[in-house]
């Protein structure tokens, strides 16, 4: 649901869907460069080696404002000339970044009151990254002025093609109480309740605990705990603040890039806190990019399903992506240190984010850093400067891309099965009045792996956006909901698709408040059932509640239990077994057109989504991907009008083979594909289903 943006028009593109392709010419192949950390010598190689890995792209200066400017309006752009141009004449392409994300030690010297305040005071110092506030007018016009100065200076370069604003915006810090954001924040709220205290007070609720403002200018940010709780509505508007303070903050660099060069493209890498991507932040883009570090997730064997989960969850915000930042090895910092990818597995780590949305792909970084916060945050080629296996991994992907790259553009990532997701005003509604339950990010990854793990072609969605197609859409515990998505839903359900909620859906407003309904609020009537009692299970282990499901299987409840009541055609699908519950329907099931709503009066965690998913399966006629394909073996489909292609990636411990596949091109070998593939571990194919297989195509004439 948009914010009152106060006239500010996307300059990008302000359609998103999960089904959109990048807006870009080619698929883009490179590395994260950074030519300021080493000496000519170092660097006089460089541009020859990247050639022969097939790397056509870099990206380079998101931290390098004080090279760029060293003094105030002195300006020395020629490490990044001399960079640009080398590295064009042999063939390779930059993405420019604005430089904001650290700001020079001479302005904040100059401006000490640019640092952003945490929630106890306190104020964030020079000496790491994102320490200024986004809203201070001082440090947005000298963010504007060091982003026109390099526009103009590069506008006429060939080989300056894309730009990336600021570098992971509210990566590690994303409030702030500082005096420039009280003001902004009270102009926010003006803006958003259009000068009318009267209808904030009404709207937050402010007759609690004598809050009640009679001027915008009263309004503090929330402290939470501080001394008390902090009021949920005000909280999650402080939020909205801001995404949209953010969005402001990026609007201003966008708007002179866009004035300078408009063939130029623009991206952002996220996705971090507080910043609504499906906003004008992502609508002001070309490409929404995405940071892809597998190694976060520390257990190897749910490491594929968690890189699925998040590139789904960063597809479902603005469409297919870009990676500014694919992680090319170990990766390091002061309480940490990754795993260190195995032979073939960069790869796989590679093609699992390209099957599952990336239009195009840089690695971080180029070569690692022998200095500084991040000096053990591996690259292509090690700090002795050697190339070694990974990078011959990458020489062997950018030798693939040459066929596959061109095949990727203009196709989209099939769904059959769909999780809820991306929704910032969700997620940041959850974390301001949680009651100690998983958030709504949580059940949606177990509930996604799950139909990962099963092989079914899983994705995430929005509600608002297009589920043609799509045959099972599972909603988990979305407490706030916005009414404009029901008729969206119904529609899905009418044309036969499988709606599942999840319990306390649809119980907040948007402005995070209880609603007024018999629950559950604006999606009673669509799933044709009321809740009549609910309650947190604080110690299931003292006090049980157990569903028997359909065919006798019982299984506990573990956090929420809520008591339902069913409507004239609704049917019980599974009841409570135990105490006052006892007999009382747990979950419900109707019919609506052709399709069916499941209503889950507890929380789908992973064993009773594990449970269900056979019934879940059966009510939406779902059936695997490629049922060939061994549970080991990740299988997605990218495709347009006349066009499929399937990547099969071995997540197991060993070889594997499937007794089949498409009847194609192999684009990884050039060969035949149609029979059995074997694939070894941490092995990849990519096939190109032959034209005349698809549905529709024109089958060749037989020769007489």
């Amino acid at each position: 649901m948009p914010i009152n943006s106060d006239v500010i028009a996307p300059l990008g593109n302000a359609e998103l869907s999960h089904r959109r392709p990048a807006k870009l010419d080619r698929f883009w192949y490179g590395a994260v460069y950074y030519p300021e950390h080493w000496d000519a010598a170092t660097r006089k190689d460089d541009a020859k080696r990247m050639r022969d890995a097939g790397i056509t792209i870099v990206r380079m200066a998101e931290f390098a404002w004080d090279l760029m400017e060293p003094e105030e309006g002195r300006f020395d752009f020629s490490l990044f000339d001399d960079t640009i141009g080398h590295l064009g004449d042999h063939g390779i392409s930059t993405i420019m970044c604005t430089p904001t994300a650290t700001p020079p030690r001479w302005l904040t010297l100059k401006h000490p009151h640019l640092g952003r305040v945490d929630v106890n005071g306190v104020v964030q110092i020079h000496g790491t990254r994102q320490h200024a506030c986004h809203m201070n007018p001082v440090f947005r016009q000298y963010s504007r002025a060091i982003t026109q100065d390099m526009a103009a200076h590069w506008r006429a370069s060939t080989h300056v093609v894309g730009w990336q604003t600021d570098n992971e915006i509210n990566c590690h810090f994303s409030e702030c109480h500082c005096a420039s954001c009280q003001i902004a924040f009270q102009q926010f709220l003006r803006r958003k309740f259009a000068g009318d205290i009267g209808k904030l007070n009404a709207d937050w609720g402010t007759a609690f605990w004598a809050q009640t403002y009679d001027r915008f200018e009263d309004i503090p940010t929330p402290r939470p705990e501080k001394p008390a709780y902090a009021n949920p509505a005000h909280h999650l508007d402080y939020f909205r603040y801001l995404y949209d303070g953010v969005a402001r903050f990026q609007h201003d660099q966008v708007e002179i890039l866009r004035a300078q060069k408009p063939s130029w493209w623009i991206t952002h890498n996220g996705i971090m806190s507080h910043v609504d991507y499906r906003g004008l932040f992502s609508q002001d883009l070309d490409v929404l990019g995405y940071d892809v570090y597998p190694m976060f997730h520390w257990e190897h064997t749910t490491r594929a399903a968690g890189q699925a989960f998040s590139c789904d969850r960063a597809r479902a915000n603005a469409g297919n992506f870009i990676v500014p930042e694919q992680q090319s090895g170990p990766g390091g910092q002061r309480p940490y240190f990754h795993d260190t990818p195995e032979p073939g597995e960069l790869r796989s780590m590679t093609y699992t984010s390209i099957a599952r949305g990336a239009d195009s792909l840089l690695y971080f970084r180029w070569r690692t850093c022998r200095f500084g916060a991040e000096e053990y945050w591996c690259g292509i080629i090690d700090h002795d400067n050697v190339p070694r296996r990974r990078f011959d991994e990458v020489k062997r992907i950018g030798a693939e891309l040459r066929a596959i790259g061109p095949e990727i553009m203009g196709t989209h990532v099939h769904v059959d099965a769909a999780v809820a997701g991306a929704d910032i005003h969700v997620s940041d509604a959850h974390s301001t009045y949680h009651l100690g339950l998983p958030s709504d990010v949580d059940i949606s990854w177990q509930v996604h792996k799950e139909l990962f793990d099963a092989g079914y072609a899983v994705g995430c969605i929005h509600p608002s956006d297009d589920l043609a197609g799509v045959k099972l859409y599972v909603i988990p515990h979305w407490a706030v909901f916005d009414p404009a998505w029901v008729p969206n839903l119904t529609r899905f359900v009418e044309r036969g698709g499988t709606l599942v909620i999840g319990a306390r859906t649809a119980t907040r407003d948007w402005n995070n408040n209880v609603v007024p309904d018999t629950l559950p609020g604006c999606l009673r009537a669509l799933a044709g059932v009321t809740v009549e009692e609910y309650g947190k299970q604080n110690r299931p282990d003292l006090r049980p509640l157990t569903l028997q499901l359909p065919g006798g299987t019982e299984l506990r409840s573990e956090n929420w239990f809520e008591q339902l009541s069913c409507a004239r055609g609704t049917e019980v699908f599974a009841t409570w077994k135990e105490r006052h519950l006892a007999g009382s329907c747990a979950i419900s099931l109707r019919r609506v057109g052709t399709g069916h709503v499941v209503y889950v009066g507890t929380y789908l965690t992973t064993a009773l989504a594990k449970a269900l998913q056979p019934e879940f399966v059966r009510l939406a006629g779902l059936s695997k991907l490629w049922p060939d394909a061994p549970a080991a073996v990740q299988a997605v489909r990218r495709e347009a009008v006349g066009k499929r292609l399937w990547f099969f990636l071995n997540h197991g411990e060993g070889e594997v083979t499937l007794a089949s596949t498409p009847r194609g091109t192999d684009l990884t070998t050039g060969k035949s594909s149609g029979g059995p593939l074997t694939l070894p571990r941490h092995g990849v194919a990519v096939i190109k289903e032959a034209s005349h297989e698809l549905p529709g195509a024109r089958k060749p004439k037989a020769r007489k």
